[in-house]
C-alpha cells in the first residue's frame, strides 16, 4: 500500500498513542517516538523475539519505522500491510477520532487513510 508521509506519520503516531504512549517524547520540533523500549525488547535476542515477545503491534511498529527510517524526501512509501495489521490500523485510527477533537485536515486524511485501509484489506 502506497502512503504519503504524513499518512504513514498519522499511522505511526496513531499506533503508538494507542499502545505505547509514552513513547511519544517532546522534543525541539515538537515531538519524537522513542523506540528503546521496543528495541531493547529486540535486542534481548533474535530468537526471544521470533517466539513472540514483541506484539502483533509493535511488529507493526518496527515495521512502519523501518519504511520511515529509509525514505527518501517527498516519495510515496511503501507499506505491505497484512489483512491484519491494516484492520488493526484502520480500527485503531477511528478509536482515535472519537476520543478527541481533531483539526478538519489531519481528520479528513485519517477518514481517507482509513477508507483505503478497509478497501484494502
Amino acid at each position: 500500500m502506497e502512503f504519503t508521509s504524513d499518512e504513514m506519520i498519522l499511522a505511526l503516531i496513531g499506533l503508538v498513542r494507542a499502545t505505547h504512549p509514552g513513547m511519544l517524547k517532546n522534543d525541539a520540533d515538537g515531538f519524537s517516538v522513542d523506540f528503546e523500549a521496543i528495541s531493547h525488547s529486540t535486542a534481548k535476542g533474535a530468537q526471544s523475539a521470533a517466539n513472540g515477545v514483541l506484539s502483533a503491534d509493535d511488529r507493526l511498529l518496527l515495521k512502519i519505522r523501518t519504511v520511515l527510517d529509509g525514505a527518501p524526501e517527498n516519495a510515496p512509501l511503501s507499506l505491505h500491510l497484512s489483512r491484519d495489521e491494516g484492520q488493526r490500523l484502520a480500527d485503531t485510527l477511528l478509536r482515535l477520532e472519537n476520543m478527541q477533537s481533531w483539526p478538519s485536515d489531519v481528520l479528513e486524511m485519517s477518514r481517507s487513510l482509513r477508507a483505503r485501509l478497509i478497501a484494502d484489506v
